[in-house]
Protein backbone atom coordinates (compact mmCIF):
# COMPACT_ATOMS: atom_id res chain seq x y z
CA UNK A 1 0.00 0.00 0.00
CA UNK A 2 1.35 3.67 -1.00
CA UNK A 3 2.18 6.21 1.29
CA UNK A 4 -0.70 8.49 0.12
CA UNK A 5 -3.16 5.88 0.51
CA UNK A 6 -1.93 4.80 4.30
CA UNK A 7 -2.24 8.83 4.62
CA UNK A 8 -6.00 9.40 3.20
CA UNK A 9 -6.58 5.79 5.34
CA UNK A 10 -5.28 7.42 8.71
CA UNK A 11 -7.24 10.65 8.01
CA UNK A 12 -10.32 8.80 7.19
CA UNK A 13 -10.34 6.84 10.53
CA UNK A 14 -9.38 10.01 12.28
CA UNK A 15 -12.18 11.45 10.68
CA UNK A 16 -14.98 8.89 12.36
CA UNK A 17 -13.00 9.42 15.88
CA UNK A 18 -14.27 13.30 15.53
CA UNK A 19 -17.95 12.73 14.30
CA UNK A 20 -18.03 9.78 16.74
CA UNK A 21 -16.44 11.71 19.73
CA UNK A 22 -15.07 8.25 21.34
CA UNK A 23 -12.09 9.72 21.79
CA UNK A 24 -10.91 13.54 22.81
CA UNK A 25 -9.86 15.65 19.43
CA UNK A 26 -6.35 16.62 21.21
CA UNK A 27 -5.85 12.74 21.14
CA UNK A 28 -7.34 11.64 17.94
CA UNK A 29 -4.56 14.47 16.66
CA UNK A 30 -1.66 13.59 18.22
CA UNK A 31 -1.93 9.74 17.27
CA UNK A 32 -2.61 10.18 14.08
CA UNK A 33 0.38 11.56 13.83
CA UNK A 34 1.93 8.80 15.53
CA UNK A 35 0.63 6.23 12.99
CA UNK A 36 2.01 8.29 10.68
CA UNK A 37 5.49 7.63 12.35
CA UNK A 38 5.19 4.00 12.55
CA UNK A 39 4.12 3.92 9.04
CA UNK A 40 7.73 5.39 8.41
CA UNK A 41 5.33 8.61 6.27
CA UNK A 42 6.70 11.59 8.15
CA UNK A 43 10.12 11.21 10.73
CA UNK A 44 9.94 11.19 14.64
CA UNK A 45 10.73 14.00 15.62
CA UNK A 46 8.02 15.81 13.13
CA UNK A 47 5.55 14.59 15.12
CA UNK A 48 6.55 17.44 17.95
CA UNK A 49 7.99 19.81 15.75
CA UNK A 50 5.11 22.15 16.16
CA UNK A 51 5.63 22.36 19.54
CA UNK A 52 8.47 24.59 18.69
CA UNK A 53 7.02 26.29 15.49
CA UNK A 54 5.47 29.75 15.15
CA UNK A 55 1.69 28.44 15.39
CA UNK A 56 2.05 27.32 18.76
CA UNK A 57 3.60 30.03 19.65
CA UNK A 58 1.62 32.68 18.30
CA UNK A 59 -1.61 30.71 19.58
CA UNK A 60 -0.45 29.96 22.68
CA UNK A 61 0.25 33.51 23.07
CA UNK A 62 -2.51 35.15 21.94
CA UNK A 63 -4.48 33.07 24.81
CA UNK A 64 -2.54 35.32 27.53
CA UNK A 65 -3.13 38.38 25.61
CA UNK A 66 -6.88 37.16 25.33
CA UNK A 67 -7.33 36.48 29.10
CA UNK A 68 -5.48 39.50 29.80
CA UNK A 69 -8.84 41.47 28.84
CA UNK A 70 -10.73 39.76 31.63
CA UNK A 71 -8.06 40.30 34.52
CA UNK A 72 -7.80 44.10 33.96
CA UNK A 73 -11.51 44.29 33.80
CA UNK A 74 -11.78 45.54 30.28
CA UNK A 75 -13.68 43.11 28.99
CA UNK A 76 -16.63 43.57 31.83
CA UNK A 77 -16.56 47.30 30.85
CA UNK A 78 -16.55 46.64 27.32
CA UNK A 79 -18.97 44.11 27.54
CA UNK A 80 -21.54 46.61 29.34
CA UNK A 81 -21.16 49.40 26.61
CA UNK A 82 -21.68 46.39 23.60
CA UNK A 83 -24.73 45.72 25.03
CA UNK A 84 -26.31 48.94 25.82
CA UNK A 85 -25.48 49.20 21.84
CA UNK A 86 -26.25 46.25 20.28
CA UNK A 87 -29.27 45.37 23.34
CA UNK A 88 -29.51 41.78 24.84
CA UNK A 89 -30.78 40.09 21.56
CA UNK A 90 -28.43 36.41 19.97
CA UNK A 91 -29.02 38.30 16.45
CA UNK A 92 -27.93 42.07 17.34
CA UNK A 93 -24.65 41.01 19.16
CA UNK A 94 -24.05 38.38 16.58
CA UNK A 95 -23.98 40.86 13.32
CA UNK A 96 -21.89 43.28 16.05
CA UNK A 97 -18.94 40.21 16.65
CA UNK A 98 -19.11 39.09 13.07
CA UNK A 99 -18.43 42.48 11.47
CA UNK A 100 -15.71 43.31 13.77
CA UNK A 101 -14.45 39.94 12.89
CA UNK A 102 -14.44 40.49 9.41
CA UNK A 103 -13.28 43.82 8.92
CA UNK A 104 -9.74 42.96 11.10
CA UNK A 105 -9.27 40.03 9.71
CA UNK A 106 -8.92 40.98 6.96
CA UNK A 107 -5.48 42.78 7.98
CA UNK A 108 -4.80 40.65 10.40
CA UNK A 109 -4.36 37.28 11.66
CA UNK A 110 -7.57 35.52 12.25
CA UNK A 111 -6.31 33.40 15.35
CA UNK A 112 -5.21 36.74 16.91
CA UNK A 113 -8.86 38.25 16.20
CA UNK A 114 -10.33 35.72 17.43
CA UNK A 115 -8.37 35.32 20.34
CA UNK A 116 -8.72 39.26 21.26
CA UNK A 117 -12.52 38.83 20.88
CA UNK A 118 -13.00 35.63 22.74
CA UNK A 119 -12.61 37.10 25.92
CA UNK A 120 -15.22 40.34 25.16
CA UNK A 121 -17.93 37.66 22.80
CA UNK A 122 -17.94 35.97 26.78
CA UNK A 123 -18.39 38.36 28.57
CA UNK A 124 -21.41 40.31 26.29
CA UNK A 125 -22.83 36.74 26.12
CA UNK A 126 -23.12 36.62 30.09
CA UNK A 127 -24.28 39.93 30.55
CA UNK A 128 -26.59 39.68 27.99
CA UNK A 129 -27.66 36.22 29.23
CA UNK A 130 -27.55 34.64 26.02
CA UNK A 131 -25.60 31.07 24.93
CA UNK A 132 -22.19 31.82 24.81
CA UNK A 133 -21.28 28.68 22.70
CA UNK A 134 -23.45 29.54 19.76
CA UNK A 135 -21.60 32.98 19.33
CA UNK A 136 -18.08 31.57 18.79
CA UNK A 137 -18.38 29.93 15.88
CA UNK A 138 -20.05 32.77 14.04
CA UNK A 139 -17.87 35.07 15.13
CA UNK A 140 -15.03 32.54 14.15
CA UNK A 141 -15.88 31.51 10.74
CA UNK A 142 -16.10 35.65 10.42
CA UNK A 143 -12.61 35.68 10.83
CA UNK A 144 -11.80 33.37 8.58
CA UNK A 145 -14.40 34.51 5.56
CA UNK A 146 -12.96 38.14 6.25
CA UNK A 147 -9.34 37.08 5.50
CA UNK A 148 -10.89 37.35 1.69
CA UNK A 149 -11.13 40.82 2.07
CA UNK A 150 -7.28 42.03 1.20
CA UNK A 151 -3.99 40.14 0.22
CA UNK A 152 -2.84 40.08 3.38
CA UNK A 153 -5.53 39.06 4.99
CA UNK A 154 -4.38 34.93 5.20
CA UNK A 155 -0.49 33.58 5.25
CA UNK A 156 -2.55 31.17 2.09
CA UNK A 157 -3.15 34.35 0.23
CA UNK A 158 0.76 35.64 0.56
CA UNK A 159 1.45 32.08 -0.54
CA UNK A 160 -1.01 31.67 -3.48
CA UNK A 161 0.50 34.77 -4.79
CA UNK A 162 3.99 34.04 -4.23
CA UNK A 163 3.37 30.83 -6.26
CA UNK A 164 2.09 32.81 -8.87
CA UNK A 165 5.12 34.96 -9.40
CA UNK A 166 7.44 31.84 -9.13
CA UNK A 167 5.51 30.31 -11.85
CA UNK A 168 6.05 33.33 -14.08
CA UNK A 169 1.89 34.44 -14.52
CA UNK A 170 0.29 37.46 -13.10
CA UNK A 171 -0.34 37.94 -9.78
CA UNK A 172 -2.83 39.09 -7.54
CA UNK A 173 -3.63 43.29 -6.45
CA UNK A 174 -3.76 43.65 -2.64
CA UNK A 175 -7.13 44.55 -3.13
CA UNK A 176 -8.46 42.44 -5.75
CA UNK A 177 -10.00 39.78 -3.35
CA UNK A 178 -11.96 42.37 -1.85
CA UNK A 179 -14.39 42.09 -5.40
CA UNK A 180 -15.19 38.52 -4.26
CA UNK A 181 -14.22 38.85 -0.62
CA UNK A 182 -16.99 41.57 0.28
CA UNK A 183 -19.91 39.38 -1.70
CA UNK A 184 -18.60 36.26 0.50
CA UNK A 185 -18.26 38.46 3.30
CA UNK A 186 -22.06 40.01 3.08
CA UNK A 187 -23.35 36.08 2.51
CA UNK A 188 -22.21 34.63 5.56
CA UNK A 189 -23.31 37.19 7.66
CA UNK A 190 -27.07 36.80 6.30
CA UNK A 191 -26.43 33.33 6.54
CA UNK A 192 -25.61 32.74 10.08
CA UNK A 193 -28.72 35.76 10.74
CA UNK A 194 -31.36 33.19 9.24
CA UNK A 195 -31.34 29.91 8.93
CA UNK A 196 -27.71 29.05 9.81
CA UNK A 197 -28.17 29.89 13.18
CA UNK A 198 -30.57 27.24 13.19
CA UNK A 199 -27.51 24.70 12.77
CA UNK A 200 -25.96 25.81 15.76
CA UNK A 201 -25.33 24.18 18.77
CA UNK A 202 -28.68 24.49 20.79
CA UNK A 203 -28.69 26.07 24.21
CA UNK A 204 -25.48 26.87 26.39
CA UNK A 205 -22.62 23.80 25.84
CA UNK A 206 -19.70 26.13 26.97
CA UNK A 207 -17.53 24.76 30.22
CA UNK A 208 -18.83 27.01 33.14
CA UNK A 209 -15.98 26.05 35.45
CA UNK A 210 -13.56 26.48 32.64
CA UNK A 211 -14.77 29.93 31.77
CA UNK A 212 -14.61 31.01 35.49
CA UNK A 213 -10.98 29.98 35.60
CA UNK A 214 -10.15 31.89 32.58
CA UNK A 215 -12.42 34.90 32.63
CA UNK A 216 -10.85 35.04 36.46
CA UNK A 217 -14.43 34.62 37.67
CA UNK A 218 -13.91 32.66 40.45
CA UNK A 219 -12.03 35.49 42.09
CA UNK A 220 -12.41 39.27 42.75
CA UNK A 221 -11.35 41.47 39.39
CA UNK A 222 -10.98 45.38 39.63
CA UNK A 223 -10.91 47.35 37.07
CA UNK A 224 -7.66 49.42 37.38
CA UNK A 225 -7.35 52.03 35.00
CA UNK A 226 -3.74 51.94 34.59
CA UNK A 227 -3.47 48.61 34.19
CA UNK A 228 -6.63 48.31 31.49
CA UNK A 229 -4.87 51.70 29.88
CA UNK A 230 -1.66 50.25 29.70
CA UNK A 231 -3.08 46.67 28.54
CA UNK A 232 -4.87 48.62 25.35
CA UNK A 233 -1.84 50.71 24.45
CA UNK A 234 0.40 46.70 24.19
CA UNK A 235 -2.43 45.43 22.02
CA UNK A 236 -2.84 48.25 19.49
CA UNK A 237 1.09 48.11 19.17
CA UNK A 238 0.57 44.53 18.84
CA UNK A 239 -2.55 44.51 16.32
CA UNK A 240 -0.28 47.17 14.21
CA UNK A 241 2.85 45.41 14.25
CA UNK A 242 0.74 42.04 12.71
CA UNK A 243 -0.92 43.83 10.57
CA UNK A 244 2.47 45.36 8.90
CA UNK A 245 3.97 41.86 9.19
CA UNK A 246 7.34 42.65 9.03
CA UNK A 247 10.10 39.70 8.59
CA UNK A 248 12.03 41.07 11.22
CA UNK A 249 8.79 40.82 13.38
CA UNK A 250 7.04 37.98 12.58
CA UNK A 251 3.47 37.77 13.83
CA UNK A 252 4.50 34.99 16.33
CA UNK A 253 7.34 37.11 17.96
CA UNK A 254 5.37 40.09 18.92
CA UNK A 255 2.63 37.88 20.26
CA UNK A 256 4.60 36.04 22.22
CA UNK A 257 6.48 39.84 23.14
CA UNK A 258 3.14 41.47 23.84
CA UNK A 259 2.49 38.05 26.08
CA UNK A 260 5.86 38.66 27.83
CA UNK A 261 4.91 42.60 28.60
CA UNK A 262 1.49 41.63 29.77
CA UNK A 263 3.04 39.95 32.71
CA UNK A 264 5.48 42.12 33.18
CA UNK A 265 3.93 44.70 33.50
CA UNK A 266 1.60 43.24 36.60
CA UNK A 267 -1.77 43.09 33.49
CA UNK A 268 -2.14 39.91 34.28
CA UNK A 269 -0.19 36.99 36.95
CA UNK A 270 2.06 34.94 35.90
CA UNK A 271 -0.16 31.75 37.31
CA UNK A 272 -2.77 32.87 35.62
CA UNK A 273 -1.31 33.74 32.38
CA UNK A 274 -0.04 29.59 32.14
CA UNK A 275 -3.83 28.91 33.34
CA UNK A 276 -5.00 30.50 30.01
CA UNK A 277 -3.14 28.34 27.39
CA UNK A 278 -5.06 25.78 26.77
CA UNK A 279 -2.98 22.56 26.80
CA UNK A 280 -5.33 20.58 24.55
CA UNK A 281 -6.03 22.86 22.18
CA UNK A 282 -2.26 23.22 20.97
CA UNK A 283 -2.01 19.37 20.95
CA UNK A 284 -4.73 19.49 18.49
CA UNK A 285 -2.63 21.89 16.20
CA UNK A 286 0.47 20.12 16.77
CA UNK A 287 -1.40 16.51 15.81
CA UNK A 288 -2.96 18.07 12.91
CA UNK A 289 -0.06 19.56 12.27
CA UNK A 290 1.85 16.39 11.61
CA UNK A 291 -1.16 14.99 9.67
CA UNK A 292 -0.64 17.86 7.53
CA UNK A 293 2.91 17.15 6.66
CA UNK A 294 2.40 13.53 6.07
CA UNK A 295 -0.23 14.83 3.58
CA UNK A 296 2.14 16.68 1.45
CA UNK A 297 5.49 13.93 1.91
CA UNK A 298 3.06 10.97 1.44
CA UNK A 299 2.19 12.72 -2.10
CA UNK A 300 -1.86 12.48 -0.43
CA UNK A 301 -2.32 15.74 -1.35
CA UNK A 302 -1.04 15.01 -4.98
CA UNK A 303 -2.97 12.07 -5.70
CA UNK A 304 -6.32 14.25 -5.04
CA UNK A 305 -5.65 16.56 -7.51
CA UNK A 306 -4.12 13.99 -10.06
CA UNK A 307 -6.89 11.65 -9.74
CA UNK A 308 -9.45 14.71 -10.01
CA UNK A 309 -7.91 16.13 -13.12
CA UNK A 310 -8.32 12.83 -14.62
CA UNK A 311 -11.56 12.38 -14.24
CA UNK A 312 -12.11 15.96 -16.14
CA UNK A 313 -10.85 14.60 -19.39
CA UNK A 314 -9.00 16.47 -22.06
CA UNK A 315 -11.58 19.36 -23.09
CA UNK A 316 -13.87 19.74 -19.70
CA UNK A 317 -16.17 22.61 -19.23
CA UNK A 318 -14.50 25.59 -17.39
CA UNK A 319 -17.08 26.09 -14.61
CA UNK A 320 -16.92 22.02 -13.88
CA UNK A 321 -13.00 22.73 -13.47
CA UNK A 322 -13.58 26.04 -11.23
CA UNK A 323 -16.25 24.33 -8.92
CA UNK A 324 -13.87 20.84 -8.50
CA UNK A 325 -11.23 23.36 -7.40
CA UNK A 326 -13.42 24.50 -5.04
CA UNK A 327 -14.81 22.28 -3.76
CA UNK A 328 -11.00 20.01 -3.52
CA UNK A 329 -9.44 22.56 -1.88
CA UNK A 330 -12.29 23.55 0.53
CA UNK A 331 -12.23 19.83 1.53
CA UNK A 332 -8.16 19.89 1.66
CA UNK A 333 -7.86 22.83 3.80
CA UNK A 334 -9.88 21.23 6.67
CA UNK A 335 -7.22 18.55 6.75
CA UNK A 336 -4.09 20.33 6.32
CA UNK A 337 -4.95 24.05 7.44
CA UNK A 338 -4.73 26.58 5.11
CA UNK A 339 -0.86 27.42 4.26
CA UNK A 340 0.00 23.87 3.81
CA UNK A 341 -2.78 23.46 1.40
CA UNK A 342 -2.22 26.18 -0.15
CA UNK A 343 1.55 25.27 -1.14
CA UNK A 344 0.24 21.97 -2.05
CA UNK A 345 -2.34 22.50 -4.96
CA UNK A 346 -1.38 25.95 -6.63
CA UNK A 347 1.85 24.60 -8.01
CA UNK A 348 -0.41 21.91 -9.11
CA UNK A 349 -3.73 23.92 -10.20
CA UNK A 350 -2.43 26.53 -12.04
CA UNK A 351 -0.37 24.50 -14.94
CA UNK A 352 -3.09 22.46 -15.18
CA UNK A 353 -5.60 26.02 -15.41
CA UNK A 354 -3.00 26.70 -18.57
CA UNK A 355 -3.14 23.57 -19.83
CA UNK A 356 -6.83 24.23 -20.18
CA UNK A 357 -6.80 28.15 -21.39
CA UNK A 358 -8.28 28.94 -18.00
CA UNK A 359 -7.86 32.88 -16.31
CA UNK A 360 -4.93 32.06 -13.95
CA UNK A 361 -5.78 34.97 -12.08
CA UNK A 362 -9.76 32.98 -11.48
CA UNK A 363 -7.91 29.73 -10.44
CA UNK A 364 -5.69 31.83 -8.15
CA UNK A 365 -8.78 33.71 -6.50
CA UNK A 366 -10.58 30.36 -6.01
CA UNK A 367 -7.73 28.57 -3.94
CA UNK A 368 -7.51 32.12 -1.80
CA UNK A 369 -11.45 31.72 -0.85
CA UNK A 370 -11.52 28.06 -0.51
CA UNK A 371 -8.26 27.52 1.54
CA UNK A 372 -9.72 30.31 3.62
CA UNK A 373 -12.81 28.09 4.16
CA UNK A 374 -11.89 25.88 7.00
CA UNK A 375 -15.65 25.80 8.30
CA UNK A 376 -15.88 21.89 8.31
CA UNK A 377 -13.99 20.77 11.31
CA UNK A 378 -12.45 22.35 14.77
CA UNK A 379 -8.88 21.37 13.39
CA UNK A 380 -8.93 23.33 10.12
CA UNK A 381 -8.38 26.27 11.62
CA UNK A 382 -6.64 28.26 14.68
CA UNK A 383 -9.40 30.21 14.59
CA UNK A 384 -11.69 26.87 15.16
CA UNK A 385 -9.24 25.20 17.66
CA UNK A 386 -9.10 28.18 20.08
CA UNK A 387 -12.63 28.32 20.41
CA UNK A 388 -13.47 24.47 21.17
CA UNK A 389 -12.73 24.27 25.17
CA UNK A 390 -14.60 27.86 25.77
CA UNK A 391 -17.32 26.75 23.96
CA UNK A 392 -17.38 22.71 24.84
CA UNK A 393 -17.76 22.43 20.89
CA UNK A 394 -17.97 19.10 19.21
CA UNK A 395 -17.23 18.10 15.57
CA UNK A 396 -21.00 17.98 14.61
CA UNK A 397 -20.99 21.57 16.13
CA UNK A 398 -18.61 22.83 13.54
CA UNK A 399 -19.73 21.13 10.44
CA UNK A 400 -23.65 21.52 10.36
CA UNK A 401 -23.06 25.09 10.05
CA UNK A 402 -20.06 24.61 8.43
CA UNK A 403 -21.49 22.67 5.73
CA UNK A 404 -23.86 25.12 5.04
CA UNK A 405 -21.96 27.77 5.26
CA UNK A 406 -19.28 26.17 2.50
CA UNK A 407 -22.20 25.69 0.41
CA UNK A 408 -23.12 29.57 0.43
CA UNK A 409 -19.43 30.53 -0.41
CA UNK A 410 -19.41 27.83 -3.00
CA UNK A 411 -22.54 29.67 -4.66
CA UNK A 412 -20.81 33.06 -4.18
CA UNK A 413 -17.83 32.28 -5.98
CA UNK A 414 -19.00 30.80 -8.56
CA UNK A 415 -21.02 33.78 -9.37
CA UNK A 416 -18.62 36.27 -9.09
CA UNK A 417 -15.22 34.72 -9.64
CA UNK A 418 -16.00 33.94 -13.44
CA UNK A 419 -17.72 37.53 -13.30
CA UNK A 420 -14.88 39.75 -12.19
CA UNK A 421 -12.02 37.11 -13.64
CA UNK A 422 -14.03 35.60 -16.81
CA UNK A 423 -12.77 32.16 -17.28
Amino acid sequence: MSPAVITLLVLLVMVVFFVTEKLPAALVSMLGGSVLVLCGIIEPAQLFSAFSGSTIVLIAAMMVVGSTLFHTGIAAKMADILVKLTGTSENGIMIAFMLVATIISAVCSGVAVVAMLLPIVISVSQRAGISVSRQLIPMSFAASFGCNLTLMGAASNVVVNGALEDLGVSSLTFFELGKVGIPISIAGMVFFLTFGKRFLTPGDTSDKEYLEEYTGQNKAVAFNPVKAGLCLVIMAVLLVAMAVDSDALPMYLVAALAAFVMVLTGCIKQSDAYKAIDMSTLFIVAGMSAVSTGMSKSGAGALITDTAVRLLGEHPNKLIVLFVILVLVTILTNAMMNTSCATLVTPLFIPVAQAFGMNTAAVAVAICVAASSPFLTPVGSGTNTLIVRPGNLKFMDFFRPGLGLSIVILVVSMIFIPLFWPL
